[in-house]
């Protein structure tokens, strides 16, 4: 649920954005928000990976042929 909000709310730099937070977390002693937050960074990452279309995923085009 928060790796979707923080996705919608950050777009490409929520992965990012969550381990920044992880980091001040960890700074400040929160062991479990370390924890917490790196894992939303980890479900994002995988979610846009996801998304990202492997190479035999991308859509060829070919070219049309004008049939008379």
């Amino acid at each position: 649920m928060y790796a979707r909000f923080w996705a919608a709310r950050y777009g490409t730099n929520a992965s990012s954005s969550a381990r920044k937070m992880a980091k001040s977390l960890e700074s400040k002693g929160d062991h479990d928000g370390v924890k917490a937050w790196n894992e939303v960074a980890d479900v994002i990452d995988q979610q846009q990976q996801e998304k990202r279309p492997t190479a035999r995923q991308e859509i060829v085009t070919v070219p049309s042929q004008n049939i008379s």
